[in-house]
């Protein structure tokens, strides 16, 4: 019964997932900080759903009790080593190992991939940039003619900015930009992004891990843009982007979130755009599918990983 509860829990985050959480989005309105909250936590609610569900087939094959599991899993062991398994245990083991061999794989490939763009992009820097102060912040300052500015996370890095944003934006643009940036590197907003990357490259193919990326990607300009806006202003902000929403040089990486990211309309429209009020009964709504999505993941391992643990007690009174 568990497992089925499990299972089911994770076929409608895989399938339905993606369009659960943006009705919820139109239809609540909830703050960027919410709703980016609700898009990185998705993901975690599916995979403890698909873990309870793996836990769940565990205790119905081969009973409750951990001493019966580990018993299982040597019984198992041995009848691989002697070509006697049968196709349920193979095919668990086979399972098993292809999703965390898969995993690792690819934790172990974007570290070694990160590790690489950031010594690069620090050399880049050294070489082409100089560290200037501007609007009382201590920045990267590149001699380009494109406004542009942008974050690169990691010891030594920061912010950086072109020379062509400092000769167009006003002081108080500038100061829209530069918060901007420090919210997404106080944020820890590329950890958010890497994370729901990781999983849609390890898992491809999910919907659920599809979605998140995209909306994650925006929502983390939404939530510093939210921040930009309450030490600056609408106006300064919005005139910024406008200004650096320009063709330039592709500097994508691992960990690079730039002040024109994102889709700079959307982004213009949502911050002079009427803010509508949230009435009580849809931030209630809202708060509610946030946390079904993490605590019905959450409890359903929590108890099927408790049936497996306890032993069932065959006392005869």
């Amino acid at each position: 019964m568990l497992s089925a509860v499990s299972l089911g829990l994770a076929v409608v985050l895989t399938v339905a997932g993606p369009a659960l959480l943006r009705g919820v989005a139109r239809w609540c309105g909830p703050s960027a900080r919410t709703l980016l909250a609700l898009w990185v936590l998705a993901p975690v609610g599916w995979g403890l759903a698909w873990v309870g569900a793996g836990l769940g087939v565990v205790a119905e094959l081969w009973g409750p009790g951990v001493k019966g599991v580990v018993t299982a899993c040597l019984d198992l062991a041995q009848a691989l080593h002697r070509g006697e398994a049968g196709w349920v245990g193979l095919g668990v083991v086979v399972c098993g190992a292809a999703v965390g061999g898969r995993l690792l794989w690819v934790v172990a490939r974007r570290f070694r991939r990160e590790v690489r763009w950031r010594r690069r992009q620090r050399r880049t820097l050294a070489a082409c940039a100089r560290s200037e102060t501007v609007r009382r912040q201590r920045v990267w300052v590149v001699e380009s003619p494109t406004p542009d500015a942008y974050c690169v996370p990691g010891g030594g890095l920061g912010v950086v900015v072109t020379r062509g944003a400092v000769e167009a934006l006003t002081p108080r643009q500038m100061d829209a930009v530069l918060a901007h940036e420090w919210a997404h590197l106080r944020g820890r907003h590329h950890l958010l992004v890497s994370w729901v990357r990781l999983l849609c490259e390890a898992f491809p193919g999910v919907p659920l891990l599809r979605a998140a990326v995209e909306e994650v990607t925006e929502l983390v300009e939404w939530a510093a843009d939210d921040y930009a806006v309450r030490r600056v202003g609408v106006g300064p902000l919005a005139h910024a982007v406008g200004t650096m929403a320009v063709p330039g040089p592709v500097r994508h990486g691992p960990a690079v979130l730039a002040a024109s990211g994102a889709s700079p309309v959307r982004r213009v429209r949502r911050l002079v755009g009427p803010a509508g009020a949230v009435g009580r009964t849809r931030r209630t709504v809202c708060a509610g599918v946030l946390a079904a999505v993490v605590a019905l993941p959450v409890l359903a391992v929590s108890v099927t990983a408790a049936g497996v643990a306890a032993a069932q007690c065959a006392c005869a009174l």
